[in-house]
């Protein structure tokens, strides 16, 4: 679809946002006082999973760097490239490693809808062309933030993560519904 509603456009995500690649892991190298950090395998589709957290050494002048604000929309560089989720637990000590990009956007956005805009490209195989590499799939800086996304007015962009919301929470007791089903037979 290539004509947009009206009130929309398409931008660059480094025309709407600022992109950070996290720190580097570097046992050697890497020194400070230890800090949790998101990895790659933590960051899931729609949820950052904080069970099995490892930690890293920061240096005093790192930690503004690589923190992390409520709001922060994370996605994979690598593993599953473009796999997305947006942070909204509050201030935290936690940082990020360098196989997440962190995405903080300008006012007036809502980091939900972008993480939709990307599960959908990845469900549609759109996200596959932006990925480098022959073997291992790479989504690189530079590459995303050139990647143009759709970006409805504000007001828009929340009414359609509402509306995303409430279809997957229909869809999650529509499953558990049909979990229950096998019981009921046996009954």
């Amino acid at each position: 679809m290539n004509e947009l509603p009206k009130g929309w456009y398409r931008a660059p995500l480094e025309q709407i946002a600022g992109i950070k690649l996290g720190k580097m892991l570097d046992k050697a190298k890497n020194k400070g006082d230890l800090y949790p950090y998101l990895r790659n395998v933590n960051v899931r589709w729609g949820d950052i999973e904080l069970s099995d957290l490892l930690e890293m050494p920061f240096l005093p002048d790192e930690l503004d760097t690589y923190c992390i604000q409520d709001g922060d929309l994370f996605i994979c560089e690598g593993g599953e490239p473009g796999r997305s989720a947006v942070w909204r637990r509050g201030q935290t000590s936690v940082k990020f490693q360098k196989a997440i990009h962190r995405v903080r956007f300008e006012e007036g956005m809502t980091p939900e809808f972008f993480a939709a805009e990307l599960r959908y490209a990845a469900a549609v195989g759109s996200l596959d062309e932006l990925f480098v590499g022959t073997t291992i799939k790479h989504l690189t800086r530079q590459v995303l933030a050139a990647r143009a996304f759709p970006v409805p007015p504000s007001e828009e962009q929340r009414r359609i993560v509402a509306k995303l919301d409430a279809l997957d929470a229909s869809a999650k007791r529509a499953r558990a519904d049909l979990d229950r089903i096998p019981t009921l037979v046996a009954r």
